[in-house]
């Protein structure tokens, strides 16, 4: 009788087994079975799609992986069956009342582990999307059904999605990691994703993918980490197109030192009352991600060797095609809200003599004009101005096309969030793009009805995926029967405007973004 391994079982042993492991399971007649470099696979099948969830691309990083780069994976003699997904990375869990809640998924340090969609033919080699989800380096998973990739699949990509390492046991560093990294520390998520990138270019054939021909695309801070790898240079060459969604290499400003990371890291250890790298990797998970988790990115001097915006102000990031965009009321989804008094103080404190102009620009004669005022900061600082400043860098070494998206979701009536009640006004909030854009729709409806989706809904994400996976394939996300969109130029700032209709227009709120270019 054949017998499924679990995944997430007894992670440390799984570091400590041989080289060859057997990985069997119950193979359901006509599944897809494929083999890659570590072993066979079998996944799921429906319609023309074939599905593979839960493929390991690294050994599971615990007890002495915990903090290290990311280690091969075992090999396995027989079938391993690939039919569901792998637990995300350990982290704290969404609100229950929060708009981004979409269900419960388990969670392990044993969480690398990607999956694969393809449609393809014997003999195709298909472009490739890779997606990087976002979540602010502290939560987020390849699993969330937001993020499936079959729809894009049908589109005729093969589409790839991955865990990484989110939080304190992403991105902390120590100077005892330091020590036994060889002078470099922290990033070890954005290591998982060079890795999940070396597994594709060695492994994405067998599924019908072109190695050759790979898009990376993410949301938010995936959207960040995109950038980051476009000027990290153990990245280069594992992808060749690039897709940014509301985040930019520059998102949250200028990224810490190593210095400074280490001093975040000896200060949690202190907390957790961990004197060594020994007591810290003796900890728990748990501990680790309820202790002082607000860990990201730094400049390590290994993955990122200078301040990203360094590398674009000089040309010297990887010169491949990019599609950029955010979206019209990114600030929403956040609680941001302030006082006419409180927001006049907080723009003289930040912009000193700037502050009458920033002013001017976020008027707040009133409280209700604070409020506004609030929303349009968060969206133009945080996530507009970043996605601006990328691809006027990215345009001078590479074609870019940058969109503006403002379509507002059909939300049902009496809908409400913590975020927002009712749930209209969230408008286009963060992340709103997302279900257009890779055809999951229906996912938002997953625990209930919360969005009235109409024909013309349908018919809008099927634009925005022909977008999508015709600037995968080529490199310009132009094609038949859409709307043409235009490339940027910084002398003439041309966006695609998705909104109630798909049509291109002049960069929206460019003042505004222009307050921004040198300041963050």
């Amino acid at each position: 009788m054949k017998i499924r391994i679990a995944r997430a079982v007894l992670a440390a042993a799984v570091t400590l087994l041989a080289a060859t492991v057997t990985v069997t399971g119950v193979q359901a007649q006509g599944a897809p079975r494929v083999a890659i470099a570590s072993g066979p696979v079998v996944g799921t099948q429906r319609g023309d799609v074939a599905t593979f969830r839960g493929i390991p691309f690294a050994a599971p990083p615990v007890r002495d992986l915990r903090w290290r780069p990311p280690q091969p994976v075992a090999a396995w003699s027989g079938d391993l069956v690939a039919d569901r997904f792998s637990p995300m990375c350990l982290q704290p869990l969404r609100a229950k009342n929060s708009m981004f809640y979409l269900g419960e998924e388990p969670s392990s340090e044993d969480c690398l582990y990607l999956n694969v969609w393809s449609a393809a033919k014997p003999g195709d080699r298909r472009p490739v999307m890779v997606f990087v989800y976002g979540g602010g380096w502290t939560i987020g998973s390849a699993s969330l059904p937001l993020y499936d990739g079959e729809a894009l699949a049908r589109k005729g990509a093969v589409v790839v999605s991955f865990n990484y390492r989110v939080g304190a046991l992403g991105f902390l560093a120590h100077p005892e990691l330091t020590a036994e990294g060889n002078g470099a520390s922290g990033n070890y998520g954005l290591m998982d994703m060079i890795a999940a990138l070396q597994w594709v270019k060695a492994n994405i054939a067998s599924f019908g993918g072109d190695p050759a021909n790979v898009t990376l695309y993410g949301q938010s801070a995936g959207s960040a980490a995109v950038a980051f790898l476009q000027a990290a240079p153990a990245a280069r060459g594992l992808f060749h197109r690039a897709i940014g969604q509301s985040g930019g290499y520059n998102l949250g400003g200028p990224l810490p030192t190593l210095a400074d990371g280490e001093k975040k890291g000896v200060d949690a250890a202190a907390r957790l009352k961990a004197t060594s790298l020994a007591q810290l990797r003796a900890l728990g998970g748990d501990a680790i991600v309820n202790g002082d988790n607000a860990q990201r990115p730094i400049v390590d001097g290994r993955v990122l060797v200078e301040q990203p915006a360094l590398t674009f102000a000089n040309s010297k990031q990887a010169a491949m095609p990019t599609l950029v965009g955010s979206n019209a009321d990114e600030g929403t989804a956040y609680p941001v809200a302030m006082s006419a008094a409180a927001f006049r103080a907080d723009a003289e404190k930040r912009y000193g003599a700037d502050a009458d102009k920033m002013l001017a620009l976020y008027p707040a004669a009133d409280d209700a004009q604070a409020r506004a005022a609030s929303y349009a900061l968060m969206r133009d600082r945080t996530f507009a101005a970043p996605v601006r400043r990328w691809a006027s860098e990215q345009a001078v070494v590479a074609p870019v096309f940058l969109y503006h998206f403002g379509r507002v979701q059909p939300f049902v009536d009496g809908l409400g969030y913590a975020q927002q009640a009712p749930a209209s006004k969230l408008g286009a909030y963060h992340g709103a793009e997302m279900a257009y854009a890779y055809g999951t729709l229906d996912a938002l409806n997953g625990l209930g009805r919360t969005r009235a989706w109409t024909d013309e809904d349908r018919r809008f994400s099927d634009a925005m995926m022909g977008y999508w996976v015709n600037f995968a394939r080529t490199g310009n996300p132009n094609g038949e029967g859409l709307p043409a969109w235009p490339a940027y130029r910084v002398d003439r700032e041309q966006a695609m405007l998705f909104g109630k209709t798909i049509e291109p227009g002049p960069l929206p709120n460019k003042a505004q973004l222009d307050f921004f270019f040198d300041r963050n």
